[in-house]
């Protein structure tokens, strides 16, 4: 079963990877006929993003990792310092999401993992101007909004200016895949009881196959329907 995948580059960059987590980390080099299996030692990584063109993973117990790709694929944890002032401790979010934000490579965290009435997120901003690296707590996420869900296999996106199509800045639009209900939570701030969100449209899978979370502005009407299938992919059982 595949529980996560992220596209390193582009399809038509020449050091495109493929990353699957099926309880352990394949790569596949776009055009490769083989598949490598790397994973950080006691772990995967559960989170895989994008930021500033490099490729930053976090396992379960939130150790953060940057993943080089080249000339060989090599997983270097970064060290991070929890606690301190206005800083994050390891074990305060019940759930967490990496997001590239901008300039920001950001940790959205709650204290549930299935955010309902009465809770309320958080955003830390990596932090790597000291050594070891640290999570910096955000009060405001500016004219930033972000997109996540509950279900591990759809990947966190940021939103600059929302209002553009209705939407509203400084909150975490949240897809809960156990009841289907979209909620919108403005940062910082317990869940409302009126807090619904008709403004956004979203299509996610919650079968076996991985797919994005799709998000439409409920202006623009679309079909949905006639998607292409996924060819099945093998992976090796050991190392390449």
């Amino acid at each position: 079963m595949y529980y996560r995948a992220a596209l390193t580059a582009p399809l038509s960059s020449p050091n495109s990877h493929l990353i699957v987590n099926t309880g352990s980390n394949f790569f596949w080099h776009v055009g490769s006929k083989t598949w490598l299996k790397r994973s950080p030692r006691n772990g995967t990584l559960k989170e895989i993003v994008v930021f500033k063109g490099q490729v930053f993973g976090m396992d379960s117990e939130r150790r953060l990792f940057m993943v080089h790709l080249v000339p060989r694929i090599r997983i270097q944890k970064i060290p991070i310092a929890w606690g301190g002032s206005n800083s994050l401790t390891k074990w305060h979010l019940e759930a967490s999401w990496l997001v590239a934000c901008g300039d920001m490579l950001l940790m959205i965290g709650c204290g549930s993992s299935y955010p309902g009435t009465g809770d309320s997120f958080e955003a830390y901003r990596l932090d790597m101007s000291s050594e070891p690296a640290r999570w910096v707590k955000l009060e405001k996420l500016d004219n930033w909004a972000i997109f996540i869900s509950n279900d591990e296999r759809s990947q966190p996106l940021s939103c600059m200016n929302p209002e553009r199509w209705g939407g509203r800045s400084n909150c975490i639009y949240c897809y809960d895949s156990s009841s289907g209900d979209s909620i919108v939570f403005e940062l910082g701030k317990p869940l409302q009881e009126d807090a619904s969100m008709p403004d956004v449209f979203i299509l996610i899978c919650c079968g076996s196959m991985v797919l994005p979370i799709w998000v439409v502005p409920s202006s623009v009407k679309c079909e949905v329907g006639g998607f292409e299938a996924l060819r099945p992919m093998s992976f090796p059982n050991s190392s390449a």
